[in-house]
């Protein structure tokens, strides 16, 4: 990666390209430590030869060698992990992938806020600069398949356009209202891939065919089209007018959770996708499939969480350099899941039930006494880490019940502001810092809402469609 990149040391340093490499990586591994103390577990038992650099040498180091090594060794490490038989990763034959973006918190520095900017909310801007990145995950494994890293003021439609490239034949590609636009489906649906989205519910598509099992057959056109579309909708007199777009079958659902509580809520789903047989694909299986797609949220909480920190901010203070770190984390989180689906199928489990949190210690546990040097590839882990991460009583539960949490602020203006004592509400408030346990158990259902053609005509509201 380094002499494709051109990154290779031209003279003999006490600390070679490649030895900045894995300091990067350790970075990611050891984020609670600063320079000095990551190159103590680095080279805690390697026997390396005495050397002591600075933090200041570190630091010129890793400007040295820049960001392209890294992104040069993601493209070699990223990609799907399930097998035929992988559990969870196949429905219908068809490969389940999800798509969504995330912020990043970088320090304030004027390179990154010129470069990045920063979040506007209702209470002004945000303190920190913030990267954005939108990955694809393979819903099974929660491995990376890709990633595309930039600035905030990049939009998540646009980050997700150049995501295309990642899809093919066979992948049933699961979104959620972010990603929206005709442009952007067309481009997903013209890799071959298929797509299984929620857009809004305050839009009403133009009903052409209604199908047997309540859904019907619409279309993503341009906004002329969609006008004449519109007003065939409303009148249903002769033929269709031709247009030009993307196919798509509807599906709205309603869906209702009961906690043990004795709580109840119920939210109104809207989904778009391009299967449209509806013997082949049911409704009703593919709105709860779509409930999959929260694996690329949990994939998002093994980065920014588990691996990275609860709360911690980038440690660059130029944007190469968040770059940089951001791509070694997103290496060892993808080696860590890799080791997870090898580990998963080799003794025949579902690869849910392995622990990243267990990963990554045995991870750190081996770099430290540097007793994984023996690993071929990181999809093929020592025995010793296959043992730590397999043992029966680190290994999930084989079934786990339905569970949901309410949103809620995640980081207050005051860690004092929102202490309430309220014990019971209806559903917490999200400035309710008290978690409402009973929530952890609940029960989900799914009913299909029919469309039929003696409904109420619908009415224009700013060119929109509306009930």
């Amino acid at each position: 990666m380094l002499a494709k990149t051109g990154r290779v040391q031209l003279r003999v340093r006490k600390l070679p390209s490649r030895v900045v490499v894995y300091f990067v990586l350790a970075m990611a591994l050891f984020t609670e430590h600063g320079y000095r103390g990551v190159w103590a577990c680095l080279v805690a038992g390697a026997g390396l030869p005495d050397v002591d650099p600075s933090a200041a040498a570190l630091r010129q180091a890793r400007r040295r060698i820049g960001s392209a090594p890294l992104a040069a060794l993601f493209d070699e490490v990223k990609g799907a992990a399930a097998a035929a038989d992988t559990p969870g990763s196949w429905w219908q034959g068809l490969r389940v992938v999800a798509w969504d973006g995330t912020g990043l918190q970088v320090p304030d520095s004027p390179e990154n806020l010129a470069v990045c900017g920063r979040a506007a909310g209702k209470f002004g801007l945000g303190g920190f600069p913030l990267m954005w990145l939108t990955v694809l995950v393979e819903c099974g494994t929660r491995t990376l398949i890709d990633a595309i890293i930039g600035p905030w003021k990049q939009s998540e439609k646009d980050q997700a356009l150049l995501l295309c490239r990642a899809l093919r034949p066979g992948m049933l590609v699961l979104a959620d209202r972010g990603s929206k636009g005709v442009p952007l489906a067309c481009a997903a649906a013209a890799t071959g891939a298929h797509l299984l989205w929620r857009t809004s519910t305050d839009r009403l598509p133009p009903v052409l065919h209604l199908l047997p099992d309540g859904t019907y057959l619409s279309m993503a056109t341009s906004q002329n089209e969609r006008a004449r579309l519109a007003r065939w909708t409303r009148h249903r007199q002769g033929v269709p007018p031709q247009a030009q777009g993307l196919a798509l079958r509807v599906i709205e659902a309603t869906v209702t959770v009961r906690t043990a509580g004795g709580n109840r809520h119920t939210t109104h789903l809207r989904l778009v996708t391009t299967l449209l047989d509806h013997e082949q694909y049911p409704a009703t299986e593919l709105a709860e499939l779509y409930h999959e797609r929260w694996q690329v949220e949990t994939a998002y909480l093994g980065l920014k969480v588990t691996l990275r920190g609860p709360g911690r901010v980038l440690r660059s203070q130029t944007f190469d350099g968040a770059r940089q770190e951001l791509f070694g984390l997103l290496i060892v989180y993808q080696a860590a899941r890799l080791i997870a689906a090898d580990a998963a199928g080799q003794a025949g489990i579902d690869p849910d039930r392995i622990s990243l949190t267990v990963t990554l210690r045995a991870a750190r546990l081996t770099v430290l006494s540097a007793t994984g040097s023996t690993a071929t590839s990181v999809t093929s882990p020592t025995p010793r880490i296959r043992r730590a991460i397999l043992h029966p009583r680190e290994l999930g539960p084989a079934h786990r019940g339905p569970r949901i949490l309410p949103r809620r602020v995640k980081r207050p203006i005051s860690t004092f502001a929102y202490n309430t004592t309220r014990k019971d509400p209806p559903f917490l408030d999200p400035r309710d810092r008290h978690h409402d346990r009973r929530t952890s158990r609940s029960a989900t259902s799914t009913c299909l809402t029919s469309r039929h053609w003696d409904l109420p005509r619908p009415r224009r509201t700013e060119g929109v469609l509306s009930r």
